[in-house]
């Protein structure tokens, strides 16, 4: 399915972003040409902030500039979660034995909210809640924290390192980045290849050492290797750098990507000319079910292929994936 307008508007204005909107004022910034900002002040006019989209290949704009003039569907409402002071409240009305899970998705059903706003869905929360469910002595605070965590337990591998990661909170044991074998540095003395397995696992590593940066930030007593994570965290991502400018390079790869690109082209003219057909049926029923945000699939169970096919439905050269749970904006579907 190709993404709708507000999503094409949200890639694009991180794309042809320049500077901030107080360099552009000509408040701060060493970058601001002095000149035209003089111009400005004198006007009394905002200087303009403007900056350039576009995309990998040609036949992907004309998707872009029709998104980009189209005004997007109202926000209906906005997701939230529970804070973290009314979840520990929460988890004392129950025997400490209780599943950290089981408490979110109980908070979560009698939850009563303004109708502005709605609950976001749990997946990653009780996929990661119940991985590291089994280790001792953490506290409510500690369980929350990693339930925020940039990660998921649904992709391969990850399981095994959060419950690494948790385990070293919970025990205070050392969190030095090469006393947790299940981050795999191994790979970094190995030979550079060009095969699908080799890049899954440079970026399941690169997975790992995000998540350690962040538990940094949060439990920096116990993982201490913050400046080898960003060394490691580097060198994984020159080698994905170079792979990827490798595998573009073959003749024959390029040629089954243009290949791709023009099947999901034409799929996605069909698409477009079955929306302007009316459906009667459709637009005598009413949708009353509560909409929700569907999860993307880990772009890692993509073939490289794959990947790059989808930029043709994604209709630019980029895939934005946002970590922010806290605030998830909600759509009303019609």
């Amino acid at each position: 399915m190709p993404i709708e307008a507000h999503q094409i508007k949200q890639i694009a204005g991180r794309a042809g972003r320049f500077r901030t909107a107080v360099q552009d004022e000509g408040v701060s910034g060493n970058d601001i040409d002095k000149s035209t900002t003089s111009v400005g002040k004198s006007q009394n006019m905002p200087i303009p902030n403007l900056g350039l989209v576009t995309t990998l290949y040609e036949e992907d704009l004309p998707q872009v500039r029709k998104c980009m003039v189209n005004e997007p569907d109202p926000i209906m409402s906005a997701g939230i979660l529970p804070p973290t002071a009314v979840i520990a409240k929460f988890a004392t009305y129950f025997p400490p034995s209780t599943s950290f899970s089981y408490i979110l998705l109980r908070l979560h059903e009698i939850s009563l909210l303004h109708p502005r706003f709605h609950l976001c869905t749990l997946r990653d929360q009780i996929g990661i809640a119940d991985t590291i469910q089994p280790i001792k002595n953490l506290t409510v605070e500690d369980r929350i924290a990693l339930c925020a965590a940039p990660a998921s337990a649904r992709e391969p591998g990850m399981a095994n390192i959060l419950f690494a990661f948790a385990r070293c909170i919970g025990e205070n044991a050392s969190g030095a980045l090469l006393d947790i074998p299940e981050v795999s540095l191994d790979i970094l003395d190995e030979k550079l290849t060009i095969d699908k397995n080799y890049m899954y696992r440079l970026e399941s590593l690169h997975k790992a050492l995000i998540l350690y940066l962040w538990l940094s930030y949060r439990f920096s007593a116990v993982f201490i290797s913050q400046p080898m994570a960003f060394y490691a965290k580097r060198l994984v991502e020159e080698r994905l750098d170079k792979l990827l400018a490798e595998y573009s390079s073959s003749p024959a790869i390029r040629k089954r990507i243009q290949k791709m690109q023009r099947d999901a082209s034409r799929k996605l003219g069909e698409l477009e000319a079955t929306d302007a057909i009316p459906n009667q049926s459709e637009q005598q029923n009413e949708i009353t079910e509560e909409p929700s945000l569907p999860l993307p699939e880990p772009i890692e169970n993509q073939g490289i292929e794959e990947q790059a096919a989808a930029g043709v439905l994604h209709n630019i050269g980029a895939v934005i994936k946002s970590n922010d749970r806290t605030i998830r904006p909600k759509r009303a579907f019609h």
